[in-house]
């Protein structure tokens, strides 16, 4: 597990990756390992319309779960003090980057809310919004890390 970023350490962690999370490769195969339970006691059971649409839907989430796993260490962003990166594109400066932060939307129900990395790219005018509950980070330590990054941005560069 990754050590949390000290915001009052600005000596610490050149780097900060974020990858995609395994909770959500794990319910993937929980799905695939419960519709092949699933369609083996309906064909005993005899019902081949039920057996048929799960091992279909068994079939059609095995390339998708083998894909998810093959792209587990793959990076989704790199924050540094020279910016922002996604994945493989071109790193983005903080000097490039404005409003950067990780917000929680209400989706309307009683304690359902929803996590979001999202910063502007001046040059092409660009909103950048990302879903935080695919990602291996939160809303507190997204926060301490975009602080601390920028901060040594300004620290290097001299801006005050």
């Amino acid at each position: 597990m990754r050590p949390l970023i000290d915001e009052n350490n600005l000596s610490y962690s050149k780097e900060f990756l974020i990858y995609r999370t395994r909770g959500k490769i794990l319910e993937k195969a929980i799905f695939v390992i419960g519709a092949f339970v699933g369609f083996i006691y309906f064909y005993m059971q005899n019902q081949l319309f039920i057996f048929f649409a799960l091992f279909c839907f068994f079939i059609f989430q095995i390339p998708l779960l083998v894909k998810s796993i093959k792209r587990i260490d793959e990076i989704q962003f790199r924050i540094n003090s020279k910016g922002i990166q996604y994945r493989d594109n071109l790193l983005v400066p903080w000097n490039n980057i404005e409003n950067e932060r990780a917000i929680s939307e209400h989706n309307g129900y009683k304690n359902d809310t929803t996590d979001y990395f999202v910063y502007y790219i001046i040059d092409p005018g660009q909103i950048m919004k990302f879903n935080l509950n695919e990602l291996s980070t939160d809303v507190c330590e997204l926060d301490i890390v975009l602080n601390v990054h920028r901060n040594r941005f300004k620290r290097e560069n001299s801006i005050t």
